[in-house]
């Protein structure tokens, strides 16, 4: 084999790649928001969630660009984890489509017939509609064009490759050569990083004979076993919610590979008789039935198993505490996602005003609060970090809608801050100066404004209605203490103390009622 075979080999395998990158790109930058939108909407239960990375993963042709998607989506608390799993085991089965490409259009046609045309019309649609949607669709079809060169060019390579190789050393013999087998598929996934890039390289070389049926089943098997590789270092420095949805992912392509090896002669029988038997079957196209087949049974698996997978990872990866000053959304990973990066800083925007609402139920003596509140420390801690977030978010380029809700999150933070300093305030005085500034029934109306039960449900004119409760009430307060002050029954520093702590209880509620109206999704315990 000389050095232009090597470079041949070489040079297909790049045009693979770049054509895959190529696709991805142009699908993910032509879907923009509406990915997000898509998956918020059809996640509500398990089949639906499953048809859905099914569908987006056949559409994009990269389940690793969708893995590394959902991460982000589920760091941002865009999405809940058994929603994010549920796509991704939908997104497994989405990536067999690769093998069925391969081995019905691309190993089997006159590559030159569609390839060349799409990368012409791609790119022209690239180049007269740049930064539109068009533009970004036409990239895609470019680069499904030079992925067909590329398997073009893999295909020639190979052909020159099995004469060198001693084929009859690759055939697989014992429980010793499928697991060789694995290992390779799994080597080669991490390698080029796609597991749709190593299904299409195998295949390719399938066809060439480089390796028996079995083997070619069980590199099949290494190849969706090495994706997961994507979502380990994905998660590397990410929140625990990231962490617990890589940890699903292994665990599901480990259970589902460890069934298929156990399973693999059935299987490759299975396959290899809808394909068209022995006599009639491209070893490509069983090799595309059995990734389907085991990839189908692997979802089955999950139907049955989801709920203990979730309850582990959920035990080995803990969220950090309500009360604690760690984030549980913020990730540099989403950064360069706007909308990723926003929702994650609303999120935890939330988790600050649920810590304000315990610790206000604490100083109110809350005989319903579930347990007992902690120091403001952590909450101070958390709002450092999110200050320091919505710093490195808005050095990344925003417009629109983005833009706006950059600005309403710092109003949000403003607001925050706000509190933090009124609840240190409160904090600091007497018990009995609290217990006298929260007479006629303000205690009252301020437990009613912090009900936890009630507060997902109540429209902006019933959150106003209760302001306005203890706003009157507060007043009526001021009133008879400036009075009992001239009556000499209350002494003058007493009094201001009375008032100001009131007041300060009225701008708590102001803020809370704000801070609730501008961010309705926010869910209280």
């Amino acid at each position: 084999m000389t050095l232009t075979h090597w470079t041949l080999a070489l040079g297909g395998l790049g045009l693979l790649l770049l054509g895959m990158q190529l696709l991805t790109e142009g699908l993910k930058t032509a879907a923009g928001s509406h990915l997000q939108q898509f998956l918020e909407r059809s996640t509500q239960t398990r089949a639906r969630a499953a048809l859905s990375g099914f569908a987006v993963t056949a559409v994009v042709q990269s389940s690793s660009a969708v893995v590394v998607a959902l991460l982000g989506f589920t760091n941002a608390g865009m999405l809940k984890l058994r929603q994010a799993a549920w796509v991704l085991f939908g997104s497994n089965v989405g990536t067999t489509m690769t093998a069925w490409i391969v081995a019905l259009i691309g190993l089997k046609i006159n590559i030159g017939i569609i390839a060349w045309p799409l990368i012409g019309l791609g790119m022209l649609l690239q180049l007269l509609q740049k930064k539109t949607t068009l533009g970004s669709v036409g990239l895609a079809i470019a680069g499904f064009g030079v992925l067909f060169v590329g398997l073009d060019t893999l295909r020639d390579a190979f052909e020159l490759v099995v004469t060198l190789l001693p084929v009859e050393q690759l055939q697989v013999s014992g429980i010793g050569g499928i697991l060789l087998a694995v290992a390779a598929g799994t080597a080669l996934t991490i390698l080029v990083q796609s597991s749709s890039a190593a299904l299409a390289i195998i295949l390719t070389a399938s066809v060439s004979g480089i390796f028996s049926p079995l083997a070619g089943a069980a590199v099949v098997i290494g190849a969706n076993i090495g994706t997961t590789a994507t979502a380990i270092l994905a998660s590397f420095g990410a929140t625990a919610h990231a962490k617990r949805l890589s940890a699903v992912h292994v665990l599901m392509n480990a259970v589902t590979g460890l069934t298929a090896l156990v399973l693999l002669v059935p299987l490759w029988l299975t396959a290899e008789w809808l394909a068209g038997g022995e006599q009639v079957v491209n070893i490509s196209t069983g090799l595309a039935v059995f990734h389907t087949l085991f990839n189908a049974m692997g979802l089955g698996l999950m139907w049955l198993l989801d709920e203990r997978i979730f309850r582990a990872v959920e035990r080995w990866y803990r969220l950090p505490a309500l009360r604690s000053g760690e984030p549980r959304f913020l990730d540099k990973t989403i950064l360069e996602v706007p909308a990723m990066g926003l929702r994650a800083v609303q999120q935890e925007q939330a988790r600050v005003l649920r810590q304000y609402q315990l610790r206000l139920r604490a100083l109110l003596r809350d005989s319903q609060l579930p347990d007992e509140a902690v120091e403001d420390i952590a909450t101070g801690e958390l709002l450092q970090h999110i200050a320091a977030y919505l710093q490195k978010l808005s050095t990344h380029p925003m417009q629109g809608d983005e833009a706006l809700q950059l600005t309403e999150l710092y109003g949000q933070q403003a607001r925050l801050l706000d509190l933090r300093q009124l609840v240190e305030k409160l904090a600091v005085a007497a018990t009995t100066e609290i217990d006298a500034s929260l007479a006629q029934g303000l205690r009252e109306l301020l437990l009613e404004l912090l009900s936890g039960s009630q507060m997902n449900e109540r429209s902006p004119a019933q959150w106003q209605t209760i302001v306005s409760a203890i706003q009157s009430t507060r007043s009526l307060l001021r009133s008879n203490w400036l009075q009992q002050i001239a009556r000499a029954e209350l002494a003058p520093t007493q009094g201001v103390v009375l008032v100001q702590l009131a007041s300060h209880w009225e701008r708590c509620a102001v803020l809370l009622a704000a801070l609730e109206n501008q961010q309705p999704s926010l869910n209280y315990l």
